[in-house]
């Protein structure tokens, strides 16, 4: 039969675990507390060692006082063991029926088919199908099998692993253009860097008008705040990249001088080439180009001052990954592409630390250039990696009765997801 844990010999079970997500933890467990959620830690022991356990989130309905559960991410377990997972879930049915449940989400952090880079599945790839066919014998609901997004969590992913790789690898697997604009962006004064936790509110204004642009769900700065304070220091980190003019300026500035000299020698020599004629017109080109670029970065300094905020992600370190939950750019400053230099920053960190992933998050999994969220898709592709398909969300019902009522309560758990204000 299932025990109930303690905290710490759960979160040491779980953070070494082969399924292990941020969600699946005491850290989260808190967080959602704090939002009217009330936590059980359960497993199997063996000899006083764990062997399969889950974090399990309660919520009581409104009107009949009942009470829904889910795993975030859950169960950790060894889904190739049939008969574990048979059993798991018998004790753990029975552990939510005594506590008046009536139904229980899970949603495995399992990958279900490998993909490639453009969601094409991979000739000879991992399949996960029996862990899909497993819980659906048991009980199992399979739910938000489909592109709407209509799931708790994100079921499609877009991750960069990088083990077996050095980062120069890494990089010459992005795109051409990505790699150019992280060459020009060192070049032009854009520079990365972690927020201090006193710095909120510069990170939450990014995210203000990201969802006042997007019309997703507007994180306040009590989420943040939440977060912040439940989790240890080291796993979340609000990273965020900025403009310094003056040292554009004097970039442009060298360049310049670079450039008149070559003109003015090259004005000396007498040629009758035409490749000569182009060069000039192409350096007389580059002066006029350079310098309005001085002139505009001149009047940026002057109205915004030394330091300007251009953009941010709020990202999560835990396991072995990095994860880039939420974040955007101002819009102002969207033309700098200073979010490309933001992620090739985080990917060297993750790869200098130590992580073997990079999760750029969710995608729509709908790879149709008409999809609203396709354009995300492909920014994520610039960067190399590939898609990762969940194997998605389960549901098991005890009482049929409730479970509209279950459905539609759930939406009340936002989680880490982007949701649209429209849907709410």
């Amino acid at each position: 039969m299932v025990v109930e844990l303690k905290k710490q010999e759960f979160d040491t079970f779980a953070k070494n675990h082969v399924h292990n997500n941020f969600q699946q933890s005491s850290s989260w467990a808190k967080f959602m507390e704090q939002d009217g959620w009330h936590a059980y830690f359960v497993g199997y022991k063996e000899k006083d060692e764990i062997i399969c356990a889950t974090l399990l989130l309660s919520h009581d309905t409104s009107i009949l006082k009942k009470r829904y559960f889910y795993a975030p991410r859950g169960f950790l377990i060894d889904y190739k063991n049939e008969e574990l997972v048979q059993n798991f879930t018998k004790d753990i049915i029975s552990f939510i029926k005594s506590k008046n449940g009536i139904s229980l989400k899970i949603d495995p952090y399992i990958p279900w088919f490998d993909r490639d880079r453009d969601g094409e599945l991979q000739e000879g790839g991992r399949d996960n199908s029996s862990i899909v066919k497993l819980l659906e014998k048991i009980g199992f609901i399979h739910v938000g099998d489909d592109f709407t997004r209509n799931t708790v969590q994100p079921r499609w992913l877009y991750v960069i692993d990088t083990r077996g790789k050095e980062l120069e690898e890494l990089v010459s697997e992005m795109s051409d253009k990505t790699r150019q604009i992280i060459h020009r962006n060192e070049r032009e004064g854009i520079h990365f860097r972690f927020l201090k936790n006193d710095e909120l509110d510069s990170f939450v204004s990014i995210m203000k008008e990201t969802s006042d642009k997007y019309h997703t769900l507007e994180y306040t700065k009590r989420f943040y705040e939440d977060l912040l304070s439940n989790f240890p220091q080291d796993q979340l980190k609000m990273a965020v990249v900025e403009l310094h003019p003056k040292e554009a300026i004097a970039t442009f500035e060298e360049q310049l001088k670079e450039v008149k000299e070559n003109y003015y020698h090259d004005a000396f020599q007498e040629s009758d080439n035409d490749n000569h004629d182009k060069e000039k017109t192409e350096q007389e080109d580059e002066i006029i180009r350079l310098e309005e670029k001085i002139k505009a970065y001149q009047i940026i300094f002057q109205e915004k001052g030394e330091t300007i905020l251009l953009g941010g992600y709020f990202m999560v370190l835990y396991g072995n990954e990095i994860i880039a939950l939420h974040g955007g750019t101002f819009e102002e400053w969207k033309k700098l592409d200073a979010s490309i230099t933001l992620h090739y920053e985080m990917l060297k960190y993750a790869k200098e630390n130590g992580f073997d992933l990079y999760n750029l998050y969710e995608i729509s999994g709908n790879f149709d250039p008409k999809s609203p969220m396709y354009g995300s898709f492909l920014f994520k592709r610039n960067f190399g990696g590939k898609v990762v398909e969940l194997v998605g969300e389960f549901d098991y019902v005890i009482h049929k009765n409730y479970y509209a009522l279950f459905k539609k309560s759930f939406p009340n758990y936002y989680g880490i997801k982007t949701i649209r204000k429209e849907k709410l």
